[in-house]
Order: structure tokens, then sequence, then C-alpha cells
């Protein structure tokens, strides 16, 4: 059998949530079928021996053009892709972006959320656009569906109609197995980490920051963010822009391997104000370093955390500030059930579900 994969999102030093759980995934996956062609579609050249795929039957080709724009997502998936599978005589089409190629081979998606459908303003509007017709008919036409916890499996065939047996439960985990951490308790911190976008409301989490550091003028803690902006948002500069305290903020920027592992087991908590998602990388990973977790009670977010940590109504500014205090008040308690749940998470479990649909 010739599989073939959308990789597009695997990008060195660039990987976030759909080309963690692409590159995590295939490494299972791959090994468990020496006897199958795994052909790995991506939008550009890359330093493939970067990642950790070097089997004997993977197959890399870069499949033009450049596909970081809805115009140019039209021609890739609709055009170049079905040109790729074509020539090379592939049986199954895996696309774990969500977005479906136009073609007659059997497809297999996974979608990890709807993010687009109920909350369009969160993304620029070409893109929510194209989401909303692309996946909407990907999950229709689509063999199996795969996503990456109960709360998406269960809107998604909510929302688009689809029978719950056809979609399969693949959850995320860590983008590398995280060790236990030595919270820093001379320069204490709180943390977060994640693209700076509406969807995760760091607003909240800056105005209650600005709140409890007003609350508690003794506290020496800083707030420190991991991330980088995909596009601008006036609303978020706004509010950057008001802080009493933006002196106690460090702007990070993109973080991973050590550095990321090492910002958050130093963390007195880690905080996920995320109005919506589908999983919460970043939240098993803190949990797996050991550090207490704060996050918001919506979503998959509630599913991922379950009892291990603080759930918080989302935009409430004064909850957050009070999150803040009881987590450091609190904080071996918190730590102690972070790191139990963190354990529940692993990529072999994951890929095991795909693993058998793909024996069947």
């Amino acid at each position: 059998m010739k599989i073939a994969v959308n990789a597009r999102w695997l990008l060195p030093n660039k990987l976030e949530g759909t080309g963690i759980y692409t590159l995590r995934m295939l490494e299972q996956i791959i090994p468990a079928f020496p006897q199958y062609e795994f052909h790995l579609l991506l939008d550009r050249s890359v330093a493939t021996d970067q990642f950790s795929l070097n089997f004997p039957n993977v197959h890399f080709h870069v499949v033009a053009p450049q596909a970081r724009h809805p115009l140019l997502w039209t021609l890739w998936n609709d055009f170049s892709v079905p040109r790729a599978l074509k020539k090379l005589n592939i049986d199954l089409y895996w696309s774990p972006d969500g977005l479906p190629a136009k073609t007659k081979t059997r497809q297999w998606l996974t979608i990890h959320d709807l993010n687009f459908e109920h909350h369009p303003e969160w993304v620029p509007k070409n893109v929510a656009t194209y989401y909303r017709r692309q996946i909407r008919k990907g999950a229709a036409q689509a063999q199996q569906i795969f996503t990456v916890s109960q709360w998406s499996a269960e809107d998604i065939a909510s929302t688009y109609t689809i029978p719950a047996e056809k979609i399969t439960l693949t959850y995320n985990a860590p983008q590398q197995r995280m060790e236990a951490g030595q919270m820093n308790t001379e320069d204490p911190y709180f943390c977060a980490v994640g693209a700076l976008t509406p969807r995760k409301n760091l607003r909240t989490l800056l105005l209650a920051f600005d709140h409890w550091v007003a609350k508690n003028p003794t506290a020496v803690h800083r707030l420190k963010i991991a991330g980088a902006a995909h596009f601008k948002d006036p609303a978020f500069e706004t509010v950057r822009n008001s802080l009493k305290h933006a002196d106690r903020i460090d702007w990070l920027g993109r973080l991973s391997g050590p550095a990321l592992e090492a910002l958050y087991g130093g963390s007195t908590a880690y905080c996920m104000p995320s109005a919506m998602e589908g999983f919460g990388i970043p939240l098993v990973e803190a949990m797996q370093c050991g550090t207490a977790v704060i996050a918001s009670k919506n979503s998959a977010l509630t599913e991922v955390v379950g009892t291990a940590g603080l759930l918080v109504s989302t935009y409430n500014v004064e909850a957050w500030s009070a999150a803040l205090q009881q987590i450091t008040i609190e904080n071996s308690i918190w730590r102690e059930r972070a790191l139990k749940r963190g354990d529940f998470f692993n990529w072999e479990q994951s890929a095991a579900a795909f693993i058998e649909a793909l024996h069947e």
C-alpha cells in the first residue's frame, strides 16, 4: 500500500500544534507498517534529516507552491496534491490539518477543533471562510476522521451531522517527554505558552496579572510569555499598552526543547486562558514538568485538566487574579496532581487507534 501524508506543517524549529501532532504520530505509525510506502508531501524544501523519520519506507516530496495563504491553499489542495497523488499512484491520503485534497483517492482527515466555525472573528476573514467551506466538505467526503479530544469529537459530529462512529479519538501529547523540574523560588514567575492570537485570550491573563500585582504589592512574581504573533491584533495591543505593571512581564518569543522545558519546570504555575481548544498540548507539557496549572473552564481544556488543576471562568479577570493567588498558596497540592495527570498522555497510546484503523 502507498500512503501519502500532508506534511506541510513539518517546519524545523517552528513546530506548533498540527506539526507536533503530524510528526509524533508518524513516528509511531510508520514503523508499524514497514511493508507500506509512506510519501510525505511538503510545500517547501526543508532539512528533513532534522525529523526522526529516516525510515527506509519514507519518501519526501516537495509539492509547489508554498501554501501559506487561502489562495495558495486552494492551488495546493485542489491541483498540486491531487496531481502528486495520481503520479505516485497513492492508495490512501491522510491530511492531519483537516483540509481535504480534490481527489478520488481514499482520504482520512484529522480535524483538531472547529474554532473557525464557532468564532470566525478569531482569524482573518479569508482564512475563516476557506476553513469553513473546505473542512465541512472534507468531513463529509472523508472515509475516516480523527480528532484529539472527546469534546472535539462530539462537536464535529454535532456541527457537521456526522455519525459518531466515523470519528476516532487520537489524543495529543507533549511534543517531547518532559521531566519534572524544580520551581524557581528565588525569582518566582507564572508562565504562558502559545501563539499570540485572540483565541488564546492572553488579554485576560495580562489584566489578571496586573490586578494580582496591584493587590499583592510585596509579591515579586513575574509573568513570562513564550509565543509569537500570527497576525496583528489591535485589541491585544490596546490591553498590553494599558498595563500598569508591564515591567513585570517578559516576552520570550517562540521557545522549544530544553528552553521550553526549563520555562515550565521553574514556573509557579502554567496559565492557559484560551477561549477554546481542541486539546491544549502546553497543558500536558507543563503537567509532566510537575508544574501547577490554571486553565479556562471551557472546551477540551476541562477534559485535559480534569481535577488536576484550577479551572477558571474564561473572561473573568478577578477570578483569574484569585486563581493566581490560590495557586501560590496551595502550590504543592496542585503540583502533585498535575504530575500524576501528565503521565496519562503519550504518543504510543494516541497513535494506537490510528494504527488499528490502518490494520483494518
